[in-house]
């Protein structure tokens, strides 16, 4: 099971990759591929109506309308509304981490408290709304967040893994290591374009999991023992708070 599952992990972090820089590349087979998938996979998605888990279902149409919005913006005269850009960005973020922030404080251990505190701290140290916009010196028009900090990315990207992995165990998470690895790498080379890799990544990655089960691997959930998910907990929770810190911080000294 290990074996297959690092096999697994390390062949999702490259189709991951690859498939970012076709949509980046590429916006409108971005926006077509996401619509027509939306239509065709409807069927499987909408079978996650009415689960046990609420979890899944919303966050799989969240994903993927939001997704085709952002394609529209890249693709269409909408993207030369700024506020409509900004706004709807900042829409899509926060509805994204308050999805994984509720789900945390439903389940109600310390772990997912300090957890859902981190994502609280994610979405009020959001800031520079004014510089998100639609590259359009570039034939990619890519969607950029220039104002969006790296340690914000890094707050984020462990506050998602500590997620995924208190609320769906050990095996999920090393999968989740690959998607988030495919975003976070396209910080080294444009960190303003980080949320657009991660929109496109994550969406790639439920189409698959949510529509094409057979593909991955049998895992069973994992879940940590209460003193080791606390620990791992510290670790996003420590990160938000001193950030949020720093950030009210540069913010007096700004006025």
């Amino acid at each position: 099971m290990t074996v297959a599952l690092i096999f697994y992990t390390l062949l999702l972090f490259v189709g991951l990759v690859i498939t970012e820089e076709i949509f980046h590349r590429y916006p409108r087979f971005s926006l077509a591929f996401f619509s027509i998938a939306s239509v065709v996979l409807f069927s499987c998605w909408i079978l996650l109506v009415g689960a046990a888990d609420w979890f899944p279902w919303a966050k799989v149409f969240s994903i993927a309308s939001g997704i085709i919005v952002l394609s529209l913006l890249r693709t269409t005269k909408l993207g030369s509304n700024a506020k409509l850009v900004a706004w709807t960005t900042y829409a899509f973020l926060t509805v994204n981490i308050l999805e994984a922030t509720v789900r945390d404080a439903v389940v109600g251990n310390m772990a997912n408290y300090l957890n859902a505190v981190a994502g609280f701290l994610l979405i009020v140290t959001l800031e520079k709304l004014r510089t998100v916009h639609i590259d359009k010196k570039e034939s990619h028009r890519d969607l950029l967040w220039s104002g969006m900090t790296l340690p914000w990315i890094v707050g984020y990207t462990l506050w998602n893994w500590v997620f995924v992995y208190l609320n769906f165990g050990f095996q999920s998470s090393a999968m989740h290591i690959a998607v988030l690895g495919a975003a976070f790498l396209v910080v080294f080379r444009n960190k303003d374009r980080w949320l657009q890799a991660r929109a496109f990544t994550l969406g790639m990655y439920f189409i698959l999991f949510h529509s094409l089960p057979h593909l991955v691997p049998s895992l069973t959930i994992n879940r940590s023992t209460d003193q080791l998910a606390l620990i791992i907990s510290l670790v996003p929770f420590g990160f938000m708070v001193g950030y949020a810190i720093l950030s009210l911080r540069r913010v007096r000294a700004s006025k």
